[in-house]
């Protein structure tokens, strides 16, 4: 049974959630809203990237107002995904993983997609509205080579609203626990440290072995010459 906490508002189709997210935001909704939408036709991921969000996805984005310094809103994005992987791994017993710096595969392939963006008020955070994108019961294979779903690994469809339902419960659980050891217990699920990986930005192009994530999020790469570079964002890649 979901917590009573969360508002849900329910779309059908739109641009991306994120937009009305950040409309409702700005008009004032309440912290932990949630919009959902059966579709997108304007989905979008990290570096302003298409995400395909046809029927049959999860589709939301969470409007949150926590009160910690906008130097700390890093945290947030890996509170959700751990949060995912924990929601996926005892409802479906699947082998779900985390890939700096937030998305979630599963025997490799990408299954959820996180996207986040704030806004300030003087030193503090207004808000937090943060995207999710699960592949529940559609497929994207045929256009995203690199993709699955939850229905594509399990040979079955399954409930949206179960999975919604779990997930908001670990998430909420997860914030009232604080964040402080939110990257050491996000690291237990990863698979990039020890991974020779590429990381694409707007700027440049980073490889090197991913040695550690840092307090503050970043990925640590070591890098040919032996030196250890910070790198805070990007698309990252294993080579």
């Amino acid at each position: 049974m979901r917590s009573e906490k969360w508002e849900i508002q329910r779309f059908g189709e739109v641009t991306s959630t994120m937009d009305i997210a950040r409309d409702l935001a700005q008009q004032g909704c309440p912290d932990f809203t949630v919009c959902i939408a059966e579709r997108q036709n304007a989905g979008r991921g990290r570096l302003s990237r298409a995400w395909l969000s046809s029927e049959g996805g999860l589709w939301l984005t969470l409007v949150l107002r926590p009160d910690i310094p906008h130097i700390s809103s890093y945290k947030l994005n890996f509170a959700v995904s751990l949060s995912l992987v924990l929601t996926l791994r005892r409802l479906f017993d699947i082998p779900a993983f985390v890939k700096w710096p937030n998305d979630i595969l599963v025997n490799g392939k990408k299954i959820v997609g996180i996207l986040s963006e704030m806004e300030l008020d003087s030193d503090r955070l207004a808000f937090v509205n943060i995207g999710i994108g699960i592949n529940v019961n559609n497929d994207p294979g045929s256009e995203e080579p690199k993709a699955s779903s939850i229905k594509k690994i399990l040979g079955r469809e399954i409930s949206k609203e179960e999975l919604l339902s779990e997930f908001l419960n670990v998430f909420e659980e997860r914030m009232t626990q604080g964040l402080d050891d939110v990257i050491s217990e996000w690291k237990k699920y990863t698979l990039t440290i020890g991974r020779h990986v590429k990381v694409v930005t707007t700027r440049e192009v980073s490889e090197g072995i991913a040695i550690d994530i840092a307090d503050d999020g970043a990925l640590l790469l070591k890098l040919a010459d032996g030196r250890v570079k910070r790198v805070i964002y990007g698309d990252c890649f294993e080579n």
